[in-house]
C-alpha cells in the first residue's frame, strides 16, 4: 500500500519564514525519503479539525503540522479524533511531525523539536530531519469543553496575558512579547476561582490558573513536575492569596516563576477537573497594590478596578476558547508524535 504525507499549514503563522521558503523542500524531501504521496493544505482562520479529519484517507500515515501553537493543536486534535472514530482503520501507526512557525513553540520546544539558539539559521532543519529520521512517542493530550489541547488551558489575568499579544507585537518581539503582557497584570486584580479537582472542592482567589501538560513555557518554567505522557494534567495555581489551607489536598509548593516568594503558586497533579470564575467585587492584592504606587512614581496613575468576573475568559495552547466555566480531563496516550532521534 502507497503511504501518504498530509501537511497541514498555516500561511499566516507568527515565523517570518513564509510557505514558499520552506513548503516546497519539505514536500521534496518526503517525496524522496519517506513516502510515496504527498498532500497539502492550508488553513484559514475557520479552519476545523473536522475538515482535516476528512482528508485523512486509509493511506495517510503521516500528519505535518506547520505552524503555531494552535495550527498544531488543531492537527493533534483531528489526529486523535480520527483515531477515536476508526479504531480498525488499516493506518493505525498514523503520527503527527512537527515543523514549528510560531512564537512561542511550546510543545515542540518540549519535545526538542524547536530550541531558541542564535546559532541556528534555519530553525527547521532539525525539524525536517525528525520528520524523515525521528521516532514516534506516544502522548497524553488535555481535553477543555470538548476541545483537545496539548500545552495548555487557562483562565484569569495571567491566562488572558497569553491571548492579548497581537500577530505584530509578536513577530517583532517573539517570547518578549508574552513577558510584557504577563508583567502588566501584576496590576490586575486577582479572579476567584471555584475548583474542582478529582472530587475535592476549594475557592481561592488567584492572577491566574493553568492546567498544563509540559513543563517549559519559554518565558519560564511553570511546572518541573509535567510530563506528556504519565497520564495526568498539572494544576497550576499562580499568586494565590490565603492558600496555604489547602496544601492538605495534595498540592506541592513551587515558588514563583520569577524566584520572587512572594508570588508563589501550587502544583497538583490530576485527572479532572472543573473551574469557575465566581462573580465577586474586591479590592487587589497587596502585591498588585504595591506595584500601582510603583507606577506612580513614575508617573503612571490608575485607580485600583473592583474584580467582576462572570465568565472568564478560556484559553487552549494560546487561543481564546470560549469561557468558563471549564471542564478539563485528560486523555491518555492519544496520538503519537515524531520526536528526534537520539543523539549519538
Amino acid at each position: 500500500m502507497s503511504r501518504t504525507a498530509l501537511i497541514v499549514y498555516n500561511p499566516a503563522a507568527g515565523s517570518n519564514l513564509v510557505p514558499e521558503s520552506w513548503l516546497g523542500k519539505v514536500v521534496h524531501v518526503l517525496a524522496t525519503t519517506t513516502v510515496d504521496n504527498v498532500n497539502t493544505i492550508a488553513t484559514k482562520p475557520d479552519t476545523t479539525s473536522k475538515e482535516i479529519i476528512n482528508q485523512i484517507t486509509s493511506t495517510v500515515d503521516l500528519l505535518v503540522a506547520a505552524g503555531g501553537d494552535g495550527t498544531i493543536r488543531m492537527v493533534l486534535e483531528a489526529a486523535a479524533l480520527y483515531e477515536k472514530e476508526n479504531p480498525h482503520a488499516d493506518n493505525q501507526n498514523l503520527a503527527v511531525g512537527i515543523l514549528p512557525l510560531g512564537t512561542g513553540n511550546q510543545l515542540a520546544r518540549n519535545l526538542h523539536i524547536y530550541e531558541d539558539n542564535i546559532l541556528n539559521v534555519n530553525p527547521l532543519d532539525k525539524a525536517i530531519k525528525t520528520l524523515t529520521q525521528g521516532h514516534s512517542r506516544v502522548i497524553d493530550l488535555g481535553v477543555m469543553n470538548g476541545h483537545y489541547f496539548a500545552v495548555a488551558a487557562g483562565a484569569g489575568p495571567m491566562s488572558d496575558a497569553i491571548v492579548t499579544p497581537d500577530k505584530h507585537d509578536k513577530a517583532n518581539w517573539k517570547m518578549l512579547a508574552y513577558a510584557s503582557s504577563l508583567v502588566q497584570t501584576l496590576a490586575q486584580p486577582p479572579a476567584l476561582f471555584e475548583i474542582d479537582a478529582d472530587g475535592e472542592s476549594f475557592k481561592v482567589a488567584a492572577s491566574g490558573l493553568f492546567v498544563t501538560n509540559i513543563s517549559d513555557f519559554g518565558v519560564g518554567t511553570l511546572s518541573e513536575s509535567a510530563s506528556l505522557n504519565d497520564g495526568l494534567l498539572d494544576l497550576c495555581i499562580l499568586s494565590p492569596e490565603e492558600f496555604q489551607d489547602y496544601l492538605e489536598y495534595g498540592f506541592a509548593f513551587a515558588g514563583a516563576l520569577t524566584g520572587n516568594q512572594t508570588s508563589p503558586y501550587y502544583i497538583k497533579k490530576v485527572k479532572t477537573v472543573d473551574i469557575k470564575v465566581l462573580p465577586v467585587s474586591r479590592r487587589g492584592s497587596v502585591i498588585q497594590n504595591t506595584w500601582r504606587k510603583v507606577k506612580g512614581a513614575f508617573g503612571v496613575y490608575s485607580k485600583p478596578p473592583l474584580m467582576i468576573y462572570p465568565d472568564s475568559m478560556a484559553m487552549v495552547d494560546g487561543d481564546a476558547c470560549g469561557t468558563t466555566p471549564m471542564h478539563i480531563e485528560v486523555v491518555p496516550s492519544a496520538v503519537k508524535v515524531l520526536i528526534p532521534p537520539p543523539k549519538q
